[in-house]
């Protein structure tokens, strides 16, 4: 039971951490073809969505499995998921701000319509 919390930790730090970056920096340069750019911030976009959910449904399960009766390693294990999860948090808001940045760039370069 506790291998699924630590899998579900990991991939949701895989998938903020190496998904989108790389689509991010080609859009932030202009270097993408504007359906291109468009496609790769769309996805962006829906991993930063799922990824948010996700960590929602994640924080939940702990917060309930957090009044079941848990041995010391298990409590002490719980914190460094919680810090894992605060870590995670963080990255899915600095991905939305750079998801945000890159709307407004995306909007400067192809001027008012």
């Amino acid at each position: 039971m506790r291998n699924w919390k630590k899998a579900t930790m990991i991939m949701l730090m895989g998938l903020l951490v190496a998904g989108p970056i790389a689509p991010h920096y080609a859009l932030a340069q202009g270097n993408m073809p504007s359906e291109g750019a468009h496609t790769a911030l769309a996805a962006a976009q829906a991993a930063q969505d799922k990824a948010a959910k996700d960590l929602h449904e994640t924080m939940a399960s702990m917060d309930s499995m957090k009044k079941m009766p848990m041995t010391a390693n298990e409590k002490e294990m719980m914190k460094m998921m919680g810090q894992m999860a605060d870590t995670i948090k963080n990255l899915t808001e600095a991905n939305k701000q750079l998801i945000e940045a890159i709307k407004e760039l995306r909007k400067a370069q192809t001027g008012p319509k």
